[in-house]
């Protein structure tokens, strides 16, 4: 009895054990597999600014107590040497970035580039709250027969979470079969990438929405026509019909004004964003670049980082 009750003990012990970031990628896989924890991997560029800064900064408290709170494995792994899967699960070559694993090994969140601590803890968590709403959109995929609706909805999902590789054929399924909101979350995922001229293919077949005028801001921001952006951001915004999108549009309002040199107006509309409380991305990347426009001589600090979500 006692044999048993150390046992147990151990195991809870374990389970309790403050996160850490390894280094070993195989015996990372190999823990999140047989606990059937999701696993982080910070694609790293050993000898790059950006990325020895965020690095170093991966062990800040908040975003242990994001690992933590979300049971993730997490590993470090050398985005030179792991370049293949860098281009499997985050998509491009050789790079930096931030992708999430479940355990079966399944991708389903991607952040590529730099991010400070409260962005991390913000998409960690926001990763974390998404489980349950994942599970249940890949379970009706396999389905014998496999709605466009779903389709749409998982890939909406899926680009949500910055999983890009995953929710482009989605999408483009969807919008063949005749879900014109599909060729909206395309022309945004284009943008996302690089690719404008493909985002702007997509952007011109989709019907006229609130919506569409969001994604079209965000183009023209991709395009550096900051002050088109900022017009048409405006006019979505104004509509007040952006539902989910409507953090984003104002971040992006936001970036676009800073970028059209025009801080006095992107200043309070991004304090506002970050100080809307609900731990967002969106509120995080705000902080962020609030910490840019008040310290441009320093990187991207960040001005405050937010509690993470419990």
């Amino acid at each position: 009895m006692r044999r048993l009750l150390l046992a147990t003990l151990l195991v809870l012990l374990a389970g309790c054990a403050a996160p850490e970031w390894q280094r070993d990628m195989q015996s990372a896989l190999s823990t999140s597999r047989g606990g059937a924890k999701d696993l982080v991997v910070y694609f790293a560029l050993p000898g790059h600014g950006a990325s020895d800064f965020m690095e170093s900064r991966l062990a800040h408290p908040v975003v242990l107590d994001a690992l933590a709170a979300g049971r993730f494995v997490a590993v470090i792994a050398d985005g030179v040497e792991r370049k293949r899967l860098y281009a499997e699960w985050i998509g491009g070559s050789e790079g930096m970035g931030m992708c999430v694993l479940d355990g079966q090994g399944y991708c389903y969140a991607a952040r590529p580039g730099p991010q400070d601590p409260g962005q991390v803890a913000a998409f960690l968590n926001f990763c974390a709250s998404k489980r349950a709403e994942l599970a249940a959109l890949r379970g009706r995929l396999q389905q014998a027969v496999v709605s466009p609706i779903d389709q749409h909805a998982l890939g909406c999902l899926l680009l949500e979470l910055g999983c890009r590789v995953h929710s482009e054929p989605l999408l483009t399924s969807a919008a063949n079969d005749g879900v014109a909101e599909s060729r909206l979350r395309l022309a945004h995922l284009f943008a996302l990438d690089g690719n404008l001229t493909a985002a702007r293919r997509w952007l011109k077949t989709a019907p006229k929405s609130p919506a569409a005028k969001f994604t079209e801001g965000y183009v023209l921001f991709k395009e550096r026509r900051y002050a088109a952006a900022v017009k048409a951001l405006e006019m979505a915004l104004a509509t007040k019909k952006l539902g989910v999108d409507r953090q984003n549009a104002l971040l992006y309002l936001g970036k676009s004004l800073h970028q059209d040199k025009r801080d006095e107006q992107a200043i309070p509309i991004l304090e506002a964003l970050a100080a809307e409380g609900t731990g967002s991305t969106f509120e995080a990347a705000a902080t962020h670049t609030l910490g840019h426009i008040y310290n441009p001589d320093h990187g991207h600090a960040p001005m405050s980082l937010p509690p993470p979500i419990r």
